[in-house]
Order: structure tokens, then C-alpha cells, then sequence
């Protein structure tokens, strides 16, 4: 099942209320949804963290086997990504998180999968940020075809950036919008 409900659910609970009539049930979907000053996700030594100094709403939402569950409605060889932060502004700002062992390459096939399956929706929200955290990534990422079209996805959606870093990846919540420096893959 795709959940046709995410730009509802999104903002119910920016309104402290809870979406009512969904298929999913709330705590497959919903990690947390609350001014936490950092919000986490990890997977197999994996993890990516979320410093939340501006103490804005956050919600983590599961995209894989959340979301997204696969069933008979969802098209064989649907890709998705693991995490999904929206983070209280006028325009919800979208953060889309990827925890992948060694292949770069598919993790940016999945975060483009789903920047696309909800392209509508990200179009609405003021920025779109993409982070993958891989254990070894492609050397020159940057040429990877699979790089190139997920910036290219982006640049036509929304405004945002992506960055890849290797096992553990901290960053704030002002930190977004900068692009990064020292170990570039």
C-alpha cells in the first residue's frame, strides 16, 4: 500500500490532531511527532541524527513498511527510502533519509523513487533535503548517473540539497541548507 494520505497527515499533526481515517496504522508510520531537541533514526550500525536546536515540531515517519508497505497495490521493484523528517515551518521543510550498507548507488535510486512517488507533495513544501548514509560509498558520487538524476529530480521539485556520509551522520537543523565540506564522496 502508498499512502494517499501523507499531505493530510502532515498536517494534522503540525495541528496536534491525528489523522483518523487512515489505512496504516499510526505507529507503523509515526516514529515520533514532537519538539525533540534530536530526532534519530539508526539501522545496523547505521544512523542518521537530526540536531534539533530551532525546538520546531518534527515528524519521523518510516517510508519503508511504513508509508509505504508492500502489498499487491504496490508496483513490483517500488523503491523507497527508509526515514521521512518533516519539520514545522510556514512550509514544512522535508528531510528524506536513506541507511544503506555498501551501495551508494541504490540508495539514491531509492530516495529518488520516493522524491518522485510523492513529487506533489514535496513540491508544496518550502525545501527538500536528502541524506544517505552509507558504510562505504562510490568513489566521485557526484558522476554517478544515479547522483545526477536525483539532483536533477530535486533541482525540478523543490530547493534542497543532498549529502552522503559514510556510518554515522549529525547534523543541525540550521546545518541543512549548507552545502558540505571536508569528505566529499
Amino acid at each position: 500500500m502508498i499512502c494517499k494520505k501523507l499531505e493530510d497527515c502532515v498536517s494534522n499533526e503540525l495541528s496536534g490532531k491525528h489523522l483518523r481515517d487512515c489505512d496504516n496504522p499510526r505507529a507503523a508510520c509515526i516514529e515520533s511527532s514532537d519538539a525533540r531537541s534530536a530526532v534519530k533514526c539508526e539501522e545496523k550500525g547505521k544512523s542518521y541524527i537530526l540536531e534539533n536546536t530551532a525546538k520546531k515540531h518534527v515528524i519521523h515517519y518510516h517510508v519503508d513498511n511504513g508509508i509505504i508497505v508492500p502489498d499487491k497495490s504496490v508496483p513490483e521493484g517500488t523503491e523507497k527510502c527508509d526515514h521521512l523528517y518533516i519539520i514545522q515551518d510556514e512550509k514544512p521543510t522535508a528531510v528524506l533519509i536513506e541507511l544503506k550498507g555498501t551501495s551508494s548507488e541504490k540508495a539514491l535510486r531509492q530516495l529518488d523513487s520516493t522524491l518522485t512517488l510523492y513529487s506533489d507533495f514535496f513540491r508544496e513544501c518550502q525545501n527538500v533535503y536528502v541524506r544517505a548514509v552509507v558504510v562505504s560509498s562510490v568513489p566521485k558520487v557526484r558522476a554517478n548517473p544515479s547522483y545526477t538524476k536525483l539532483a536533477r529530480n530535486l533541482k525540478s521539485i523543490c530547493t534542497g540539497n543532498i549529502k552522503i556520509n559514510e556510518r554515522q551522520f549529525t547534523e543541525k537543523d540550521t546545518e541543512l541548507p549548507v552545502e558540505q565540506k571536508g569528505k566529499k564522496k
